[in-house]
């Protein structure tokens, strides 16, 4: 049996990280059984439903790398057979026209609560009907027994019947609920695993009685915990950003997210790296190690994660990023000088827009130290550091030749690097934590560093 997973969101707002990492184990999965994946979008909700949200979906779900096995499905396009099936269950007595209106369905439910009991409507067994227009379309439930959903990550869970309520599946403008839509939208898509949050796993019991109901096949469910904040609370943006792409414009990279995002209540128990790159979560994912506990959205242990990441990716992949996020148009030797540099600014930031400051004195030819504590300092060592120019003037350009003649001068002048290398960092970049002081006089080349260190303050 081929495996087909779905990630079915509502086009409501912005993909939420929980959304996105439910997405991922869908992929995961399907990928790790050689399965599909489809994304079906539930926009059945006219009134919610945005097409900025639809895009929004795409956009993240491209950036993580987790696109549909095929052509994304719209649920508002099946809505006919949806109908039809509604109307299959009525015929078949499995479901009945409810005729209460607003204030008797309001009193109803009063009493319900009342009494501890789900709603049942007078009509349920009712075989006249009124003579009123408009009525919807309930679901009769079973009252006796028990239904018992086998989940991958909740376990063997039993409810009994007479606890289901009987739910709308027609509303009284003809219209399919999510309850019924949902359902025949994974039968005829063939969805043989159901992954989905926790919150969805009541709905089950509910929905798992349509498929009774019209005998088919049973699919195989795994609804996962939520994701929680640090403090255990349900995630929300008092912990932080809860928008996907959010994360991308925090200058996250979109492999440290997805693995991030994959460690979320999942571990492969294999080893201890904490790294998962898409083909290798592919080999190892499994429902049986989802977690039954919620996991914790720690920005901490990302930020680790994504440095990491950072350090990893190819330099060329980087430049694209930072030139596309400043919208840089760089020449050829501008070109050179960042990506010669990167590695070394690489190890110093957690994510690439923190290298902003550094393209400003990578980039700018006429660059010039404008703090004016720091301008204080240059001008209070100016001898020091027009000697170092003087001498750099007269050096063979290389490394080798340029670390010999600072440490010459340090020497022959009985100076600590300790006590000069902070200064002539803020005359080259305007900084004292830049990266390796012969690597920044060497890639800046001989003219750029002789006219800042030579510049009279």
């Amino acid at each position: 049996m081929k495996f087909v997973t779905r990630f079915a969101p509502s086009p409501t707002g912005y993909l939420h990280i929980g959304g996105a990492r439910t997405a991922i184990f869908n992929y995961l999965f399907a990928k790790r059984h050689k399965g599909k994946y489809l994304v079906r979008i539930e926009d059945t909700d006219t009134k919610r439903s945005t097409n900025e949200a639809v895009e929004a979906i795409y956009d993240g779900l491209n950036w993580l790398g987790i696109n549909s096995s095929e052509k994304i499905i719209y649920q508002s396009k099946n809505l006919e057979s949806h109908v039809k099936v509604a109307y299959e269950l009525l015929d078949k007595g499995f479901a009945y026209k409810c005729f209460l209106n607003s204030e008797e369905i309001n009193d109803l439910r009063i009493k319900s609560r009342a009494n501890g009991k789900p709603i049942k409507s007078p009509w349920r067994d009712n075989e006249c009907n009124s003579e009123r227009e408009e009525y919807v379309i309930r679901l009769k439930m079973p009252i006796n027994g028990t239904t018992t959903i086998k989940d991958y990550v909740q376990g063997e869970v039993s409810v009994k019947n007479e606890i289901l309520d009987d739910m709308i599946i027609l509303r009284s403008d003809k219209t399919p609920t999510y309850m019924l839509s949902s359902v025949v939208d994974d039968y005829e898509m063939g969805i043989t695993h159901i992954i989905r949050g926790d919150d969805h796993f009541n709905n089950a019991f509910r929905q798992i009685q349509i498929i009774n109901f019209l005998n088919w096949k049973k699919p195989s469910y795994a609804h996962i915990p939520l994701i929680h904040g640090t403090d255990g609370s349900k995630l929300s943006k008092r912990h932080g950003a809860t928008n996907l792409i959010d994360y991308r414009n925090m200058g996250f990279t979109s492999e440290a997210m997805l693995s991030y995002l994959t460690q979320l209540g999942w571990t492969s128990h294999n080893d201890n790296d904490d790294d998962y790159e898409l083909e290798k979560a592919v080999e190892l994912f499994s429902l049986k190690k989802i977690n039954k506990s919620p996991a914790k959205f720690d920005i901490k242990k990302l930020y680790s994660i994504n440095s990491k990441y950072l350090n990893k990716i190819d330099i060329n992949t980087i430049y694209n990023l930072l030139t596309e996020r400043f919208e840089l148009v760089l020449n050829i030797n501008q070109e050179r000088r960042v990506k010669a540099l990167l590695p070394d600014l690489l190890k110093r930031v957690n994510v690439y827009i923190d290298l902003k400051d550094d393209l400003e004195w990578i980039i700018d030819d006429n660059f010039l130290c404008k703090d004016t504590n720091k301008v204080k300092i240059l001008q209070e060592n100016n001898l020091i550091i027009n000697g170092i120019g003087d001498l750099l003037k007269k050096c063979e350009w290389s490394k080798m030749s340029i670390d010999y003649c600072l440490k010459k001068y340090f020497q022959d002048n009985t100076l600590k690097f300790k006590e000069v290398g902070p200064i002539l960092r803020i005359a080259l970049t305007g900084k004292t934590n830049a990266p390796d002081l012969v690597s920044i006089i060497y890639e800046l080349g001989c003219t750029i560093s002789l006219n800042r260190l030579n510049y009279k303050y």
